[in-house]
Order: C-alpha cells, then sequence, then structure tokens
C-alpha cells in the first residue's frame, strides 16, 4: 500500500501544498532579510515592504496548510476501500479442527488496499470480523472526498450463546497499526467533517466452513457458502 494514493484529492492536495510551501519559505526569509535591513543604519529600505513580505508568506502559509489537510485526508482514504454501494469484499474461509480455537482464512478481493491473504488463529467458542466505515460531510466530492471501509480486525468470544452484540474475549488486528486513523478516530473534534462508523457481524460459531463478506449500508453481511447453494447468516 501506498503512501499516497493515484486520486483527484492527493492532486489537489499536492497543488497547494508544494508551491505554498515553497513561497511561504521564500517571502518569509524575504520578511527576515528585509526586517534586518530595517533596524541596520545606512541599509537601504523601503518603507512596508517587510508587511508586504509577511503577508505575502502568511497567505502561502495559509494555501499550505489546507494542501497538508487535503493530503493528509488523501492518505487516510487510501487506506479504506471504496464504499459507492453494496458489493463483496472477500471470503472467510473457517477451520475449526483446533481444540479451543479456529484458524481463520480471510481472502480479500484484488482492489482492496492492504494484504489480500491473512491467516488469523483466533481463540474461543466464535467469530466475528470488525470495521470501519469513513464518509465526508457536506459537499466535497467534487475535490476527491469518498466513502470507505476496511475491515479492521478479527473478534473472538469463549461463549458460545448470549448476546448477539457482546463484548468479545480477543480482538486481532488485520489491517496494521496506522496513525492517521489513529489520530483521526481517537481525535474526532479535529477533524468534524469526518464521519466514522464501526461495524461488526453477528457471532458465528467455531464451525468450520467458508463465507462470503458482504458491504451493505448496514455494515458487513457473511453469506455461508454451501454445496446446494448459498444462504445468509
Amino acid at each position: 500500500m501506498g503512501i499516497l494514493p493515484l486520486s483527484r484529492l492527493t492532486f489537489f492536495g499536492l497543488a497547494l501544498l508544494l508551491p505554498g510551501l515553497y513561497y511561504t519559505i521564500r517571502f518569509g526569509s524575504g520578511f527576515l532579510r528585509v526586517l534586518t535591513r530595517k533596524f541596520r543604519r545606512g541599509v537601504p529600505y523601503l518603507k512596508g515592504s517587510a508587511t508586504d513580505y509577511l503577508l505575502f508568506a502568511t497567505g502561502c502559509l495559509a494555501f499550505a496548510s489546507v494542501g497538508v489537510a487535503l493530503t493528509a485526508a488523501a492518505a487516510l482514504q487510501g487506506r479504506f476501500q471504496t464504499f459507492a454501494g453494496p458489493h463483496e469484499v472477500g471470503k472467510v474461509a473457517v477451520d475449526a479442527g483446533k481444540v479451543g480455537g479456529m484458524r481463520l482464512v480471510l481472502t480479500l478481493d484484488p482492489g482492496y488496499p492492504g494484504n489480500p491473504k491473512t491467516e488469523i488463529e483466533v481463540p474461543g467458542a466464535g467469530w466475528a470480523l470488525e470495521g470501519e466505515f469513513i464518509s465526508w460531510g457536506g459537499r466535497l466530492a467534487w475535490l476527491g472526498f469518498r466513502e470507505g471501509h476496511r475491515i479492521e480486525a478479527v473478534l473472538g468470544t469463549a461463549t458460545g450463546s448470549g448476546p448477539a452484540l457482546r463484548d468479545a474475549d480477543s480482538r486481532i488486528i488485520v489491517s496494521g497499526s496506522d496513525p492517521l486513523w489513529y489520530l483521526a478516530s481517537r481525535h474526532a473534534h479535529w477533524v468534524p467533517w469526518l464521519k466514522t462508523i464501526s461495524s461488526r457481524t453477528p457471532w458465528m460459531p467455531a464451525a468450520s466452513g467458508t463465507f462470503r463478506v458482504f458491504t451493505s449500508t448496514e455494515g458487513y453481511v457473511l453469506v455461508e457458502v454451501r454445496e446446494s447453494g448459498s444462504a445468509g447468516r
């Protein structure tokens, strides 16, 4: 997975960041140079030039700051698969031959960012998938902002019965740690137009089988693959 995806949002971000940073440095250094002349005797100084340089440097810094925000948003989006409606994400194969646990093989489609295939040993008597969905407030689609999702962890439970949304006894990260996502999820007030929703599947028993994983407007959906057809779980 690259640091920055090739997208419209990345283009806009870099188009503001790089020139803005260059001219901030240029006008900022010019301000310091002119300011030094102002307070040195015998050195020619044009009245008001220091203020002009400072205003230009401040304006360029504002453009660069917007570019930083857009570039960071593009990098964050690159960690998520585009969500444009219900579609199949991949498959989960469960091998429950191990006593006290099970082995899950998560195979994702080629368009999914990150590892296409992950093998996990999950302790307990049941499992579930947990993921995150992101969306952006306002009319920002023209800039390249888009909705996205990613499967973040596989959960394990030690009990085979109980409430459908009971707490997990184990949580195994499959998407890897990401500082941008950590900041966005732990400090949501920094990015008020970013909306995040956690979603997880119902608990599934520790039984061997294969499941197709779908995304929907309600979250993740598992469909068991049977020899005689498919049936939702």
